[in-house]
């Protein structure tokens, strides 16, 4: 990539996160008091996917969609690879995430993070998940749709980590159906993608921006009906997304038709 393209592209980015910033500290808020309370949910959710969309495009994040998310699945659960994950999977409609308590603390993204909703689960704190666990189920049963990424942290792509099968309990009580994302990176994007260990946020963007495109596979698999228990869930979707991503074995999206 030619290097005047990189350097545009880098301020478009800070002005899309300048503008983020803007939204959620200003907009966002002004909604909530000067318009009635669903046209202020509507108005927010539409800023949030908008800023998604928009970052797609300066990152030349194509997605290529396998399947449909199903209107009934109050919970989609995810193998997770990077915080490119988050804007792909942001753009695609109103959602709100469940992440690890470390992302509060990424530079403007944790900002951007803590004030559109995002619930933030501190490993190894029982009372805090338990917290948490309640939040999610009341909103479950308000109709919102839940992002959860239970391996916990990231990985390379190339496995899926175990599920954490508690952090499956609200969609159980809240009695929603439960859908399975699988995410792949393709071409030079899987190499740079994935955002691991001790990973810093700027210098990973900054590889990032260096990419002429990054190729991010969606692959919905069929929803789970409400009824089953925690671990069935997570034994179940972690076992859709193996599949899908063909782990030990194809390594194309299969069995699920682009949309």
């Amino acid at each position: 990539m030619q290097r005047w393209r990189q350097w545009f592209r880098v301020l478009a980015v800070a002005a899309m996160f300048a503008a983020g910033v803007v939204a959620v500290s200003v907009l966002m808020p002004a909604a909530r008091i000067f318009l009635a309370g669903r046209r202020a949910t509507q108005w927010n959710d539409a800023i949030v996917v908008t800023w998604n969309r928009a970052v797609c495009r300066i990152l030349n994040l194509r997605l290529h969609i396998h399947g449909r998310p199903d209107p009934l699945a109050g919970l989609i659960v995810a193998n997770h690879i990077s915080w490119l994950d988050i804007i792909a999977i942001g753009a695609q409609g109103p959602c709100l995430f469940i992440a690890k308590r470390e992302v509060a603390d990424w530079p403007v993204l944790g900002y951007l993070a803590k004030r559109i909703g995002t619930l933030f689960v501190q490993r190894g704190d029982a009372a805090q998940s338990a917290v948490v666990a309640e939040r999610m189920v009341w909103r479950l049963r308000q109709g919102k749709r839940l992002v959860l990424f239970p391996e916990g942290t990231t990985s390379t792509g190339n496995r899926v980590l175990t599920f954490q099968s508690k952090l499956f309990r609200p969609a159980q009580q809240a009695g929603t159906h439960v859908q399975a994302l699988a995410l792949r990176y393709e071409g030079e994007a899987a190499r740079y993608a994935p955002f691991v260990g001790e990973d810093a946020f700027l210098p990973h963007l900054l590889g990032i921006l260096k990419l002429d495109r990054i190729d991010l596979h969606l692959c919905y698999c069929p929803a789970i009906l409400p009824g089953m228990g925690p671990n069935t869930l997570a034994r179940i979707t972690r076992r859709q997304i193996m599949t899908v991503l063909g782990t030990g074995a194809p390594s194309r999206c299969v069995g699920l038709n682009r949309s």
